[in-house]
């Protein structure tokens, strides 16, 4: 990307013509929801029909599985008192790897806005990338943890929760409260664009052998970075964005946990 197109890029962020700015990665990434939208009515309807001593079978069986491995995690890495807090970290978690997956899969666009838009002719039919190669996905759902984080802090310490802001250092907060949604932001862009850089170049240097005749080999080396920088890293980059999440947000109630866990076992101790 030349200095050019760089400032076309940073003049966008300006724009109110929002329909004309729309990045193919917005589509990829509605198209992702969606397919979420779709498997939770399919879960639903299909489980209404199974009654409370059934054992569920096909996609409810695995819809089971994924909510109480969620549940696991979720209270052992935050505590039991998050519990309500499972249905985020699994709707969230199968966003992030779905998205991945669209990208592997390069499903077509069929989607244009206008000539003067982003998505014109030029990108009719084209595969539709990781939404995640665009910084403005992953940062928007860090912003997103930054928001859980602040608002469990005021949920648990209450008052407290302010003192934050003045001590040690006045304002200090201000700007070190940002440091875990930038380096959530940059861990998922950083290794999403990366994997599309190589598999990209690995497309250019097949195409390169023998004038084009090096990508009759791409069915049997291609699919080999697909399974790693999409699928793998995917679920990879999926666990550590989760992990990072909940334990951001678990460690706001931390001190709450621990000082009534102390007032619990003194309670104990005195009866005895």
């Amino acid at each position: 990307m030349n200095s050019e197109e760089e400032g076309l890029q940073i003049g966008n962020l300006l724009r109110a013509d929002f329909g004309n700015v729309i990045p193919p990665e917005f589509i990829s990434s509605l198209l992702a929801m969606l397919v979420i939208i779709v498997l939770v009515f399919v879960v639903y309807f299909k489980g209404k029909k199974y009654g409370p001593f059934d054992k569920p079978k096909g996609i409810v069986n695995v819809a089971e599985m994924l909510v109480e491995f969620a549940e696991k995690n979720v209270a052992e890495l935050m505590g039991k008192d998050f519990l309500p807090f499972t249905g985020y970290v699994l709707g969230l978690g199968l966003y992030i790897f779905i998205s991945f997956i669209i990208g592997m899969i390069g499903i077509p666009n069929p989607i244009v806005i206008g000539p003067d838009a982003i998505i014109n002719e030029s990108w009719l039919f084209k595969p539709l990338p990781n939404p995640f190669t665009n910084l403005a996905f992953p940062l928007s759902i860090a912003f997103m943890t930054i928001i859980l984080i602040q608002a469990y802090g005021l949920k648990y310490k209450k008052a407290k929760y302010f003192m934050k802001f003045v001590s040690p250092i006045p304002a200090i907060e201000l700007v070190s409260m940002w440091v875990p949604m930038l380096s959530l932001t940059l861990r998922l862009f950083g290794n999403a664009f990366a994997g599309f850089c190589l598999i990209t170049l690995s497309y250019c240097a097949l195409d390169g052998i023998a004038n084009g005749f090096g990508l009759v080999l791409g069915p049997v080396l291609v699919p080999i970075a697909h399974a790693y920088f999409d699928v793998f890293d995917g679920l990879i980059q999926t666990v550590v964005f989760l992990m990072v999440t909940m334990l951001n947000i678990a460690q706001e109630g931390a001190e709450e946990e621990a000082a009534t866990t102390v007032q619990q076992t003194a309670r104990l101790q005195a009866g005895n």
